[in-house]
């Protein structure tokens, strides 16, 4: 059974510290900070912008049970803002139960960008050996989903981004394989992974690398309507889904 673990719209007006979670109340801190080039840890530097009530990427309603076609919100810009969601198990299920992550996002840098990571969420952790999940983009500007299992990594690579476009993003694990899925349809093989959820790291949201001292690989673009949920969405539902966003109903 899927279900939602949380859901951050990321909607808030100029000036909000906090990320609701208007479906669990997993809170999260809007945090800032200047990047550094980064070429060892294939981090991009960012000057730590953050800017809230940026006009809207996703026409439509995203949240369950989608029945407003004119939810336009708005969403989160940065480069080098992020958010930081306190650790809690219940957005990080065990590997039986699998799960979902879901976002939308435009990105705003180019292909002639120094190539970097850009993580768009991840709860990924190093202690003990990487564990958890993430959302992010390769170096070479394409989509990809990851899990870590406590002694290695797995990547679902999905196909080349599309600048300058908003674009629906959704990873599913169901106990056995990674899929990543781009504006409603397949775009990474079906990948098997093993995962081990993370113990104890906060879920961050535009940043990731937390097995550093502070965060890494800023994403450059606008993020809005983040999701993650206990469970494997099955292709019906991410294409649901992304109707919905677009606001073209079911």
């Amino acid at each position: 059974t899927v279900g939602l673990m949380g859901y951050w719209p990321l909607g808030e007006p100029a000036g909000a510290t906090t990320a609701v979670d208007v479906n669990s109340g997993h809170n999260g801190a809007y945090l800032s900070r200047v990047f550094p080039d980064d070429p060892a840890f294939q981090g991009a530097a960012a000057p730590g912008t953050l800017t809230l009530g940026s006009p809207g990427i996703v026409a439509g309603d995203t949240l369950p049970p989608f029945d407003d076609a004119n939810a336009r919100t708005t969403c989160m810009q940065t480069n080098g803002g992020y958010v930081s969601v306190p650790f809690d198990p219940a957005f990080n299920p065990t590997k039986a139960e699998g799960f979902t992550l879901e976002a939308w996002v435009r990105v705003e840098w180019t292909a002639d960008a120094a190539p970097a990571i850009r993580v768009i969420m991840t709860s990924l952790e190093s202690v003990g050996g990487f564990k958890g999940y993430a959302l992010f983009t390769t170096p070479d500007n394409h989509w990809a989903a990851l899990v870590g299992n406590g002694t290695g990594l797995t990547q679902a690579i999905g196909g080349a981004i599309l600048f300058e476009t908003t674009n629906h993003l959704v990873a599913t694990y169901d106990g056995s394989d990674l899929i990543l899925y781009v504006n409603g349809g397949q775009s990474s093989p079906t990948t098997p992974a093993d995962y081990h959820p993370a113990a104890a790291n906060p879920l961050y949201i535009g940043v990731g690398r937390p097995d550093l001292p502070e965060p890494h690989a800023p994403f450059n673009g606008e993020i809005q309507c983040v999701a993650a949920y206990k469970g494997a969405l099955t292709l019906e539902d991410v294409l649901k889904h992304f109707h919905n966003g677009n606001a073209i109903g079911p």
